[in-house]
């Protein structure tokens, strides 16, 4: 018996994140699978039914959500035989977007019944694991804006992204090695941030290495999205491991989230460490 978890974070997404077993159970044989849906109330909630999940003896989970979803789970399932499914529900998902994950009920659970897996790496900083993208700086105060607003979507991103860029924010970042203080710093293991924007379009997830892109300056980070998004241009490079420090008042987000941590930041990948079901 083949047992599968889908954990569902209810508020991702623009319009919220439902989850039925009518919409899955026709996918199934119930002789060969074992299924339950649990909804989650809050990141901690979320922390321990996955923890629930694997003391069962969970053979799949798979977490119905956005990136943060995503790393709320997968950062238990490292170096575990347990595979990872996504369904791609936030409102940027880039780590579903880097793999080409749909958001089809139907096609997730053709996948899941195939059980094809690739092995991805994960960023580690200061013992928190990512699997898409950790950032400070700009990047990071957007995702701090837009996580405080109660309204989602594209929209409610760019007007907080406009803002972020327009505000007087001073952080000081610096990166290891270099004596010129960094706007912001992106360090991303996956080609996309969500919307399908991507600063890190030759990243590759199973590599071994971390993309990163800075931006020295405000009239520097515009010229470099304009380049990326516009003209597709690369502004980064690849790394197996960084030191980055900063003001304590500078943002932090990870996989889409707002994080606390203290500097100095030291950033390494842990190869091939994550199952996930494509």
């Amino acid at each position: 018996m083949i047992k599968i978890a889908f954990l569902v974070n209810p508020i991702s997404g623009k319009n919220g994140n439902k989850l039925e077993f009518k919409q899955i159970n026709t996918f199934f044989d119930f002789d060969k699978y074992a299924i339950e849906i649990r909804y989650s109330s809050s990141k901690s909630d979320l922390e321990r039914l996955t923890k629930e999940c694997i003391h069962k003896g969970c053979d799949i989970i798979v977490a119905s959500g956005g990136d943060g979803t995503v790393n709320t789970i997968a950062k238990f399932l490292v170096n575990s035989n347990i595979k990872l499914a996504i369904l791609p529900r936030g409102s940027g998902n880039g780590l579903a977007s880097h793999l080409g994950l749909s958001k089809s009920i139907k096609k997730l659970c053709s996948s899941i019944k195939h059980a094809e897996t690739v092995h991805i790496d994960c960023g580690e900083v200061n013992g928190t694991y990512f699997f898409s993208n950790f950032a400070l700086g700009y990047p990071a105060d957007v995702i701090h804006r837009y996580d405080k607003d109660t309204k989602r979507g594209l929209s409610t991103y760019v007007h907080h992204s406009l803002k972020s860029f327009f505000s007087k924010n001073k952080d000081v970042i610096m990166l290891e090695k270099s004596d010129k203080p960094k706007f912001c710093v992106l360090i991303s293991n996956t080609k996309y941030l969500g919307y399908n924007v991507s600063l890190t379009p030759k990243a590759e997830i199973n590599n071994g290495l971390l993309d990163i892109v800075f931006a020295n300056s405000r009239i520097d980070l515009a010229l470099k999205m304009a380049g990326s998004i516009l003209f597709k241009k690369n502004f980064a490079h690849s790394v197996s491991e960084v030191v980055l420090s900063s003001n304590d008042s500078c943002s932090a987000q990870l996989d889409g989230e707002p994080i606390h941590l203290k500097s100095p930041f030291h950033i390494t990948v842990k190869k091939n460490c994550l199952k996930i079901i494509v």
